[in-house]
């Protein structure tokens, strides 16, 4: 028994480290695309007098402010397919655990991710 649920808890820790992964990669290249997508703007904004320092700011406060929206949607869409599978039956007697530390982890990600996809700027800019 202990080795199954070892098992279990080694599948479930790596179901969690690809969905973070993959989170993170969506995260990524929505900046990115922001970024390319505005290149005209941030050319108009440096034109009248805005600094890469600033505009930095505006990307990073944009990409902070996405990611924080992004996990709160997905923790919450997170939690109703886990109610949604339990209430099907197919998981038979087993009830969710939740606790604060995965999404605690989850928005720690979220934000480290999206503070890269902004930083993006930076190194693109140069």
């Amino acid at each position: 028994m202990s080795s199954a649920l070892g098992m279990v808890d080694t599948a479930s820790w790596g179901i969690s480290l690809l969905a973070k992964l993959i989170g993170g990669i969506e995260i990524i290249n929505t900046m990115i695309m922001s970024v390319y997508e505005r290149t005209s703007e941030i050319g108009v904004l440096k034109a009248v007098g805005w600094k890469k320092r600033r505009i930095l700011g505006m990307i990073l406060s944009e990409s902070i402010v996405l990611t924080v929206f992004s996990a709160i949607v997905g923790s919450i869409l997170g939690v109703i397919a886990v109610e949604l599978i339990i209430l099907s039956g197919i998981l038979g007697n087993i009830s969710p655990a939740y606790t604060i530390m995965p999404f605690v982890q989850a928005f720690k990600v979220a934000i480290l991710v999206g503070i890269i996809g902004g930083l993006y700027f930076q190194i693109e800019s140069k």
